[in-house]
């Protein structure tokens, strides 16, 4: 199985990052099946929270879902779209929410952000390659003010592969992913926009600790570059194996990461260091009220 990521550098303008999504799906060999194509958080629109509640949709209808749907069958491809907007029963608050489309361009599942990021940043300026120059300030973010978590855990089946979901800030907590290989996960998905300064110290040694405690490929992908307003991002998306080598990556520009996953590979992985039989400690979710 093919599992690609694609790194952008999104903006307030819909149209155009759209525009830069299809453009990179034309890169994609999915004559390669099957493939499943990750898009990184905010993949539509990065912007600030009056617009994202302008632009959310109710789940399952929109004209971004119809479009990422409509890709899907037209490349034959698995496409999940990291994360959007997605209209909660609470007025003015909303989900930030993962989707996945199947070959036939249906909606199969969907995973709603558990863990919002509240937390204060350094802000870094880079240059147009994305190399640092200079530390700013220190920048908060509040996702809680605009967004809902969601409270479950979400999986789905690619043949004999199962994928477990998960957005961004969610790999911090090596909970859920526990949670997640409880259930059989063979592919862990994360997509993201971690800050450039987050990501040049922490992006790589998560990813990594992930895919190794949880013996799963990783497929992780990130935006990159100057979003404006002092928003800086590191890219570095890439795939991992369940032994934590990088098999793909794409590193400071936008563009396509790919690679093939062997699932002889990771049964001989668990065979031979069974984890999970060993392991003495269970992960749940706790639910939020």
């Amino acid at each position: 199985m093919q599992l690609v990521a694609i790194q952008m550098t999104s903006g307030a303008d819909m149209t155009a990052n759209l525009a830069y999504v299809a453009a990179q799906l034309v890169q994609v060999d999915t004559s390669v099946e099957p493939t499943l194509i990750l898009l990184p958080e905010n993949f539509a629109l990065f912007s600030h929270s009056d617009d994202y509640l302008a632009h959310a949709e109710v789940l399952g209808k929109g004209l971004v879902q119809q479009q990422l749907a409509a890709w899907a069958k037209q490349y034959q491809c698995w496409l999940v779209a990291g994360s959007f907007p997605i209209l909660s029963h609470i007025e003015d608050r909303i989900y930030t929410t993962s989707l996945v489309f199947d070959p036939n361009g249906e909606l199969v599942q969907h995973y709603n952000k558990i863990h919002l990021f509240d937390a204060h940043v350094p802000t870094v300026l880079t240059s147009p390659d994305n190399q640092e120059q200079a530390l700013l300030n220190v920048q908060t973010y509040r996702e809680s003010d605009s967004f809902i978590p969601g409270d479950s855990i979400a999986t789905f089946d690619v043949g004999d592969i199962k994928f477990g979901m998960a957005i961004c800030y969610d790999l911090r907590f090596p909970e859920l992913f526990r949670a997640l290989s409880m259930v059989k996960v063979d592919v862990l998905l994360l997509p993201a926009a971690f800050t450039y300064a987050t990501g040049k110290a922490h992006w790589l040694p998560l990813l990594q600790a992930r895919a190794i405690e949880n013996q799963c490929y990783v497929l992780a992908a990130n935006q990159v570059g100057d979003h404006g307003k002092d928003r800086h991002t590191w890219g570095h998306s890439m795939v991992l194996d369940p032994w934590g080598s990088i098999l793909a990556q794409q590193t400071s520009g936008s563009g396509i990461c790919c690679a093939q996953l062997d699932k002889q590979k990771l049964v001989q992985i668990r065979t031979d260091m069974p984890i999970l039989q060993h392991a003495r400690f269970t992960a749940s979710l706790k639910n939020k009220e």
